[in-house]
This record gives structure tokens, C-alpha cells and sequence, in this order.
């Protein structure tokens, strides 16, 4: 069975609480409590949920404002997918795999998506909608996607012209100071950061009461839709996977030598520009900086935060000393999703997903596509290796071999006409960034005022 518990409403919206079974979940704001919640209108141990198969139980702890379902006080009440209950100002929605009897996960997380969806547009009718209006220097546009963290604006840079996205975030994101203090040092280390396969932020700051970061505007799609539309069963051919990976563990380099650690690195993660079919890779607002000074990590003890499917099996117990070769092992899913369709690892529940992460071997890809070059396969299998010393040690080292496979490739076949490995040596963008932000305006990090390179679109809308 796959359960867990969403905060819907309340000082710890957005927080997933994993259910499995057998167990019961304590719910409170006490230190020995299961979720520790920061609603001081909860009881320190309010209620607990009782998870047995598919049968979950709600049972007040006799809590002085008490435990309510549908508006309704109870002291013991079973709950069913999609319910809601409410302890204190927190509102926490169940979400199940066990809604039918032939129900299968992948149905549940489409059917959570769109109801997550029609939550965050309902719960937003209200919000203030920015466009017309400046931020800094750029001229606010219509809205393009209401994401997770943030309210993504199409913009334009008045002193320029040209287009950009900005992200406006959402203020339940803000108001947690673990998460806005990781969000200002990714941002400082971010911006100025320029290569070819990053989408590259552009400015960050803060207007009034508004945070926004500015990104480069990438015309192109995710390479989960290009896997869709162009794949044979979702798979790619693998010299298209190799260029991905040589271009993308490069663009994860470059984020280490500045410390930078992802923690999304995916299929949905990654752009492929319209006009030159360069993959950038995007989303870092999980990202975090690795100096040994950062802020505590936004993600507590039984909290997964990002994509299941492709995390390290370190980062599957504890978030907080992970280093860059749990990127390379995302980047080593990544490419195994790309060459047979789906990721390394999947299971009915979560727990299974996660058991078979720490403990299983993936199938080799040439099961799936036999023409993949065996040192192809054994540098996607060097990269998921459970140990991170397994593991490449570094992006570069990564490239490097991919780049290796690459070159022999293509001197087996044709020297002298190898697309792949124009591909992989072209610098890929030439076109400059814009200077520095106006010292007038409230942005705490601005771009340099010497020119950097390109202009592109929504990484990782």
C-alpha cells in the first residue's frame, strides 16, 4: 500500500508525512511527536493515525480543541483516500493507493497531481497577480505556470528588451526561514553562473514583501515530453541519451565547483532548446549550497524531498551529508529512464520503491535496447551504484567517460561525420546575458556588469 499524509492548510503547508503500515503516526507540535508541527493551536500530542493495510484510524488524544472530520468533532473515526481532518489551524489530506482493488500507484500520484493542482489554483483565486507591474527592471507578463514554490511570470528586461522568466514565490515557501535562508545562498551562488547547459538565473531579490529570482527564457521542452513524442515505448536512442549525459553532467560541474548540490536532477528537470536541441538542465529551487555552512536543510527526518524515482539511496535516509555523487547517481537514473522508459527502481508502494533504491540492482539497459555500447551501460551502472565510492567521484569524471564512449563510437563508425561529437565539444549557447540590475532596486544579487552567455527560457517550469 502507498499512504501518506498532506498539509494542506496551515504553518506547515506543503509537508508529506509517509504512512506505513502497521505503524501509527503520532500528530502534534511535541519533539516526540511524528510530525512535530509548528501550529501552536495544536496539542503537543493531539491524535494519531492508526495505519493497518488498508484500513486507517483517526483517534483524538483527547486534545483540548479537538480533532474534527467534515466540520465534525470525533474521538474515533476510520478515514478513506481524499479525506481531510483538521487539528488546531492544520488541515492534512490522506492520499492511498488502496481506493480500489485493482488501483495501481502510478494512478494514485497522476490522481494526487491533479487534485494537488486543483487544490493550489483554489486555495490562489486571491493571490495578487503581478502582471502589468515592475520587479527590479523587468516588466511582469502574463503568468505561465503556478509551480510548487513560486508563481512563474513571462517578463521582459526594460533595459534590454529581452525576455525572461520571473519567479515569484509563494509566500507559505518564504515564511520558512530554513527554506528562504537555503533559497539566498543558492541564489548568491547562482547568479553569474554561466554555461551552455544550465539554465542560467539572471538576478534575485526582494521587492517590498515580494522574493523573485529571474532566469533565462529557454524556448524548448521537457525531455519527459520529448521522450513521450519521439521514444519507442518512452525509450530514446541511446547516442541521443549519451549527448544528454555528456551535456548535463557537465552543467553539474559547473553547479560544484560552486558548491552548488541539485537534488532534482530528472527527465522533468531538463529543457532541450528548440533551435539547437541543447539539454539545460534547471529547477534549482531544491538546490543547496554544500560549503559546510548552510542553513539547516528544509527537509525534517521521514521527509523525501524531490523525486523519489531518482534519488541516491543515501538521500533516501538522511538528507543532510549528501555531496555531488548523489547528483551523479540522479544523472545515472536520468540516463537509465532515457534508454529503456522507465526509472531503475519502481515499486507498488513507496516503501518498495525506496527498499529497492537501498538494496536491489537495476536490469541491465541492453535488456531493453540491445544496441547500446557496453561501456555505455557500464558507465549508467557505475553511476547508480549503492555506495556513493562506487561512484564516479565528480561531473567531470562522469563526462569524461561518457565523452570516451562517444569518441569511440564514433571512430567505429565514421571519423570524419560524427554529429555526436560536434555535439558534445560545441560551446552550445553565444549569445550574452544582460548586465548588472539597477543599483536603485532592491535585488540582493545581481548579475556582473560584464556581458555572460545565453539567453533561453523556463528552466524547469
Amino acid at each position: 500500500m502507498y499512504a501518506y499524509l498532506r498539509v494542506v492548510a496551515g504553518p506547515d503547508q506543503g509537508r508529506i508525512f509517509n504512512l506505513v503500515d502497521g505503524t501509527t503516526l503520532s500528530i502534534g507540535r511535541a519533539e516526540n511527536s511524528d510530525t512535530r508541527l509548528k501550529d501552536t493551536t495544536a496539542c503537543r500530542l493531539h491524535c494519531e493515525l492508526r495505519c493497518q493495510g488498508s484500513d486507517f484510524q483517526l483517534v483524538d488524544l483527547e486534545s483540548v480543541s479537538g480533532t474534527f472530520v467534515d466540520g465534525q468533532k470525533i474521538q474515533e473515526r476510520a478515514l478513506r483516500h481524499g479525506e481531510e481532518f483538521q487539528v488546531g489551524n492544520t488541515r492534512l489530506k490522506l492520499f492511498s493507493s488502496a481506493i480500489g482493488q485493482t488501483q495501481h500507484l502510478v494512478e494514485a500520484q497522476k490522481l494526487e497531481e491533479v487534485e494537488k493542482s486543483a487544490y493550489e489554483l483554489k486555495i490562489r483565486p486571491d493571490e495578487n497577480v503581478l502582471t502589468g507591474t515592475m520587479v527590479s527592471h523587468y516588466e511582469l507578463g502574463p503568468i505561465l505556470i503556478r509551480g510548487r514554490f513560486g508563481t512563474v511570470y513571462q517578463a521582459r528586461n526594460t533595459l534590454d528588451g529581452k525576455e525572461v522568466d520571473i519567479n515569484v514565490l509563494h509566500a507559505d515557501f518564504i515564511k520558512d526561514e530554513a527554506n528562504l535562508q537555503r533559497f539566498t545562498r543558492v541564489m548568491k551562488a547562482a547568479v553569474g553562473l554561466h554555461h551552455p547547459n544550465l539554465v542560467a538565473v539572471c538576478g534575485a531579490g526582494k521587492q517590498g514583501q515580494t522574493w523573485w529570482f529571474a532566469r533565462e527564457h529557454v524556448e524548448g521542452e521537457q525531455l519527459t515530453k520529448l521522450m513521450e513524442r519521439l521514444g519507442t515505448g518512452k525509450k530514446i536512442n541511446w547516442r541521443y541519451a549519451l549527448n544528454v549525459g555528456v551535456q548535463i553532467a557537465g552543467a553539474l560541474q559547473a553547479l560544484h565547483e560552486k558548491q552548488i548540490l541539485h537534488r532534482n536532477v530528472s527527465p522533468e528537470s531538463i529543457l532541450i532548446r528548440k533551435q539547437d536541441k541543447v539539454a539545460k538542465l534547471g529547477e534549482l529551487m531544491m538546490a543547496k549550497v554544500v560549503d559546510g555552512t548552510q542553513a539547516k536543510a528544509p527537509s525534517r527526518p521521514g521527509e523525501l524531498v524531490g523525486n523519489v524515482a531518482y534519488m541516491a539511496p543515501e538521500r533516501t535516509r538522511d538528507d543532510t551529508d549528501v555531496d555531488i555523487r548523489a547528483d551523479i547517481y540522479s544523472l545515472g537514473a536520468t540516463l537509465y529512464t532515457l534508454l529503456t522508459g522507465r526509472p531503475p527502481f519502481e515499486g507498488k508502494t513507496l516503501v518498495e520503491t525506496v527498499t529497492k533504491i537501498r538494496q536491489d540492482d537495476p536490469i541491465p539497459p541492453k535488456r531493453y535496447q540491445d544496441s547500446i555500447p557496453d561501456e555505455f551501460q557500464d558507465a549508467v551502472e557505475k553511476m547508480l551504484a549503492k555506495r556513493p565510492e562506487m561512484r564516479y567521484q565528480t561531473p567531470a569524471a562522469a563526462a569524461r567517460a561518457l565523452q570516451r564512449v562517444a569518441k569511440e563510437q564514433a571512430e567505429a563508425a565514421d571519423p570524419g561525420k560524427s554529429a555526436l561529437l560536434r555535439r558534445t565539444s560545441q560551446p552550445g549557447d553565444g549569445e550574452k546575458h544582460p548586465a548588472a540590475a539597477d543599483p536603485s532596486k532592491s535585488a540582493f544579487v545581481r548579475v556582473p556588469s560584464q556581458p555572460g552567455p545565453a539567453r533561453g527560457g523556463p528552466g524547469g517550469r
